[in-house]
């Protein structure tokens, strides 16, 4: 049970500082304009902020991509903590710009470079604790396992927002004083953060290998020699991948998690914004107006962030993670048509509720199972880097979200904006119904190839068919793992 509970904890840190890192720029970017932007009323420009917003996603492409690679092809064990000090080296960098003397400019290029540092680790994660988590050996079922590591994430972007609060009530005098001191509530802010992946670090580093990797993966490829090597990876990854059927569901994951990042960065990384525009993130001074933002998004999360998290975890044993992802994206695209057509119409109170029940059927469907299927549907050797380029996609529908969410909403207004998300929530349901369902399967089905209407993995044969042998002889000794 304490092995479980440690596991918990390790593996969800690096998505606690996601939802963290991640969400809690939405806050800071507001800030950076007091400080560095008193010249041009106080606020940086719809580009400039776009470009903050967005360079966390596109380190974070990298490091999906990059970390999902090589944890198929080092093994998990070998990968696992090196993302982790990534993260911590490049968000202590952002912290350390320069107090003063710097132009518009160059804020914005110290904060976006290392904010892309910071990206490359938190991104790594992604594939790498997914796999950790689906190839454990959990007292209970798989999916669950999987969600509650994922459900950090939600905690994270929780705990941003009490900090934030927390700090602007500490520097409160010294900032409605003067102004600059808001310096202090962003970097700690940030800093603050780090915290607990500074603390597991070191337990990251040291963990073990899971069984799967090495019943499927490592013993057949020589692990003991080092590890098996990209080119033999890039080799099972193509040939697996050529089959259509296996080709039409990367497909399919990768496309839902990019439309879905659309709608739910396009939200998230600019609630401050969407605060503002719905009457809840204004105030008389600039102390009251961030204050009054920070309560909304601690308001928005506690009734939609964490409660959809930590009920998605219970629904794909239930009623499937296919009809999980669908049914709750028709009714996030439903929300947001609603709140399309009454904004100009309804009370703060009332767009406040449509905002915070939007964001809980996004966490309780397809921002969990986004991230739970493609670790699921595909086999060992193939399923970090499966995991990290679905993910990977994700950022990118981030990237395009944090870069053209300002300029869009200047052009059609929150009304157009919300519409467009509503079609692209449409589509994801729609895409999902490409996915087979992995509810009820074992590991060891899910090798084997069952869900794509096999029994036996279809695997790269060697000229002399001894490594196709040797898989075949370990699938018929293999042990169901728990559900």
């Amino acid at each position: 049970m304490f092995s479980d509970f440690k596991f918990l904890v390790v593996a969800g840190i690096g998505l606690f500082g996601d939802g963290y890192l991640n969400v809690s720029i939405g806050l800071v970017v507001p800030m950076i304009g007091y400080i560095y932007y008193q010249d041009t009323g106080n606020t940086v420009p719809t580009v400039p902020a776009d470009i903050i917003k967005g360079a966390l996603s596109i380190g974070m492409v990298m490091g999906q991509f990059l970390f999902g690679l090589f944890g198929d092809t080092l093994g998990r064990r070998h990968v696992y903590g090196k993302e982790l000090l990534v993260t911590i080296i490049g968000t202590l960098l952002v912290i350390l710009m320069p107090w003063k003397n710097l132009s518009h400019n160059s804020v914005v290029a110290w904060l976006s470079v290392f904010r892309v540092v910071s990206g490359i680790g938190t991104g790594g994660d992604y594939p790498v604790t997914a796999s950790l988590s689906a190839e454990h050996n959990p007292i209970g079922s798989r999916a669950r396992l999987v969600l509650l590591v994922f459900a950090s994430l939600g905690l994270g972007t929780m705990i941003s927002a009490v900090v934030y609060v927390i700090l602007l009530e500490a520097f409160k005098s010294t900032v409605q004083d003067n102004i600059s001191h808001l310096q202090w509530v962003w970097r700690l802010l940030f800093g603050i953060g780090i915290i607990p992946s500074a603390l597991t670090v070191y337990a990251r580093l040291t963990m073990p290998e899971t069984k799967p990797y090495e019943e499927y993966v490592g013993a057949e490829s020589s692990l003991q020699r080092g590890h098996r090597g990209l080119k033999k990876q890039l080799r099972d990854f193509q040939e697996y991948f050529a089959v259509w059927k296996h080709a039409k569901v990367l497909f399919a994951t990768c496309s839902c998690w990019f439309l879905f990042d659309i709608a739910f960065y396009g939200i998230s990384l600019n609630q401050s914004v969407i605060l503002g525009k719905i009457g809840f993130g204004t105030g008389e001074t600039p102390w009251e107006t961030l204050h009054n933002t920070a309560i909304g998004n601690i308001i928005v999360c506690a009734a939609g962030f964490l409660p959809g998290y930590y009920l998605a975890m219970f629904l794909p044993d239930i009623i499937g993670r296919i009809k999980q992802q669908v049914i709750c994206s028709l009714a996030v695209a439903v929300l947001y048509a609603i709140w399309a057509g009454v904004t100009d119409h309804t009370s703060a109170g009332g767009l406040i509720t449509l905002f915070t029940f939007s964001q809980f059927f996004l966490c309780v469907g397809p921002s969990a199972t986004t991230f739970l299927i493609p670790v699921e549907v595909f086999p060992t050797r193939v399923r970090a880097t499966a995991h990290g380029l679905s993910a990977a996609s994700g950022k990118v529908g981030a990237i395009l979200a944090a870069f053209t969410f300002g300029t869009v909403t200047d052009k059609i207004g929150l009304k157009g904006v919300l519409g467009l998300f509503s079609g692209i929530m449409a589509l994801v349901a729609l895409i999902t119904l490409l996915i087979p369902e992995t509810k009820g399967r074992t590991i060891a089905e899910i090798e084997s190839g069952v869900l794509y209407g096999g029994s036996v993995l279809a695997v790269p044969e060697t000229e002399d068919g001894s490594e196709t042998e040797a898989r075949a002889v370990k699938e018929a000794k293999a042990q169901a793992t728990v559900v």
